[in-house]
Order: structure tokens, then sequence, then C-alpha cells
């Protein structure tokens, strides 16, 4: 009779019994740090100032108050290029702070008035990894009425409240995201709520992740278009 040692037939059962459990390293299950919203001030850039007003019949440009495309955008003067980044708290400029002058200031954490201070715009997402996909979830309200933002006439029918989303790092503004990120599907799946994805932040990196509000609408006080960015941590 040929009896094989015990030895052998300790470490083959070894194998094959690790073989068949799954592992974190298996290329299977995602690993390694998860990113998402920056933690910092609340935002208050709205405090003290009137809910701004939405007038859906100034979108293409007529209504109450209505200016054309080409008036002062609401992050700077006309002219004004951008925003020069602001001292950190070593007293040298960060460049996370710098912002173009057509947009408001980005965000911290994960909630915030747009840039008019015509809505509120929440958001959560799937787990963050460098080069792995992720979906939002966007939820977003009217602040003077709590209405969940909705489709307007002037719409095109497959256009939502929601037009468009564009991640980008603010310290390395050459750097282009991945074209399917720009053009990332958004589904609403509820009212006021909006699925998008997916989007792959291919660097590790602060990134920024900005939301288009009605972005057909001309750029005005009483326009519907709005738009509002979010800092995003890319281990």
């Amino acid at each position: 009779m040929n009896l094989r040692p015990a030895s052998f037939l300790f470490t083959a059962f070894f194998v094959l019994s690790g073989a068949s459990c799954s592992s974190s390293d298996d290329g299977n299950t995602p690993v390694g740090p998860v990113g998402g919203a920056v933690s910092g001030a609340p935002d208050d850039h709205c405090e003290g100032l009137p809910d701004g007003e939405s007038d859906p019949a100034a979108c293409l440009g007529s209504g109450s108050g209505a200016a054309g495309a080409g008036d002062e955008a609401a992050g700077g003067a006309p002219g004004d290029e951008g925003h020069p980044a602001e001292a950190g708290a070593t007293g040298t400029p960060d460049c996370n702070l710098a912002h173009d002058a057509d947009y408001g200031e980005t965000h911290f954490n994960a909630s915030s008035a747009d840039d008019d201070c015509k809505y509120q715009v929440s958001w959560t997402s799937t787990p963050i990894r460098k080069g792995e996909a992720v979906t939002f979830t966007v939820t977003m309200k009217s602040k003077a009425t709590g209405a969940p933002l909705e489709r307007i006439a002037s719409q095109e029918p497959t256009a939502g409240a929601l037009s468009r989303v564009e991640p980008y790092i603010p310290c390395d503004p050459t750097h282009l995201p991945p074209v399917a990120d720009l053009r990332a599907s958004i589904k609403e799946t509820a009212p006021g709520v909006f699925s998008v994805g997916p989007i792959v932040f291919d660097r590790s990196a602060r990134w920024a992740v900005r939301f288009h509000i009605y972005e057909e609408c001309v750029d005005s006080e009483s326009s519907p278009h709005g738009h509002v960015a979010f800092f995003v941590d890319v281990p």
C-alpha cells in the first residue's frame, strides 16, 4: 500500500480549503480607503438673505426681472475671470479655494444652497475609490417652498431639473476627467431626486463636483438656472 505522509495530506487540505474561501485580495472585492464629502464649516453664504426667487417664465429671458444670457453671472462681475485662491491655515494660498467667477464657492460637507440661494442641494454616493464606478444620489428642493425641483414647461421633454454633473480637480485645472464622466447618465428616481452615474475618478486628489441646474435656461437672478459645487476626496 502506498501511504502518503500525514504532512502532505495536511498541506493539501490547507491549500484546498484556502482556495475555496473568498478573500478581499481576489480582485473581486474592493479594498482600500473610501473617500467622500470633505468635512468643513457649514455653508452660510445665504445667511441673512431672502430665499432666491425662481420664475419659470424667466428661463427663456422673459418674466419679471429676467436678464439676458450675457448678463452678470452669480459668481462675479462681468470681465472678472476668476476669484483668487484664499489663504489657508498656513497663510499661503489654497488652490482648492479658487473658483471661476461664473460660479459660487465650492462647499464642504454634502448639503448646501446653490450660488443664488434658490435651491437646497444634498448628495450621497456609493463608495468612492480611485478608478471605480461611483453613483451619486442628488436631492434638490426649492429653498422658498421646500418643494422638489421638477421639469419646467419650457424644457425639452427628456430634460429635468438636474442638467449635468461636472467633476474636476481645482488644483489641477488642466486635468480633464474621463469623457464619460461629463456625459454621465442622469435619471430622476423620485420628485427632485436624481441618480447620476457611473462616474469614475481617475486620480487620487481633492476633486470638486459641480451640479448644473436648469442649465439650458438663461443665467439670471430670477431664472431657474443655478449651480452648486462640493469638495470630494478621492484616496
